[in-house]
């Protein structure tokens, strides 16, 4: 039996564990300001009778010349009629600074300015096409980031409703809640 090694084995083993416990946490965890970030909420939240419109998960990917939203829905939830993202830049100003408004029937987004939480104010900023994939229950809509002034960092809350104007089915996730920053990537 080899004592003097035993040691210095048992050094180098440790050693070598923490430094493959190091590396693994370094590349698995999830960097502060990823440039994708998702909002939960759960199924059958629903504020209203309405059985469309059950928002489950809002994807979020803010990249450098666009911000992308998905939303999934609860099996058998159905599409929602209006999406309404509030869009947040500026963390010490209360309430959204931009609304993306969408529709499913006309296939189409706007930006506007944001007047809080209840409305938009001014002109549209921006407009373009949606992508409604009605087979998967997904919504998709791709924004320039040049419509909400190029912003570092985003979060997102989104209400779904029907019967245009309608009354909220679903806030993701929740009511003037935003899920985490995403930074852009």
């Amino acid at each position: 039996m080899n004592i003097k090694n035993t040691a210095g084995r048992t050094t180098a083993a440790a050693l070598l564990g923490g430094v493959l416990a190091l590396t693994t946490a370094l590349t698995t965890a999830v960097p502060a300001g990823a440039a994708v970030g998702v909002v939960k909420d759960p199924a059958g939240d629903g504020r209203t009778s309405f059985k469309s419109g059950d928002v489950t998960k809002v994807r979020v990917k803010h990249g450098p010349k666009a911000l992308r939203l998905t939303v999934s829905h609860a099996a058998e939830s159905g599409l929602a009629d209006v999406y309404r993202f509030n869009i947040d830049t500026r963390p010490k100003v209360a309430g959204p600074e931009y609304v993306i408004g969408a529709g499913i029937e006309v296939e189409e987004w706007s930006v506007y300015r944001a007047r809080g939480w209840k409305g938009v104010q001014g002109e549209e900023l921006c407009d373009g096409g949606a992508d409604v994939d009605f087979d998967g229950q997904k919504m998709r809509v791709v924004v320039p980031r040049g419509c909400f002034g190029s912003p570092e960092r985003v979060r997102v809350n989104l209400v779904t409703s029907n019967d245009y104007p309608g009354t909220p089915v679903d806030h993701a996730p929740g009511k003037r809640k935003y899920g985490g920053w995403v930074a852009a990537g």
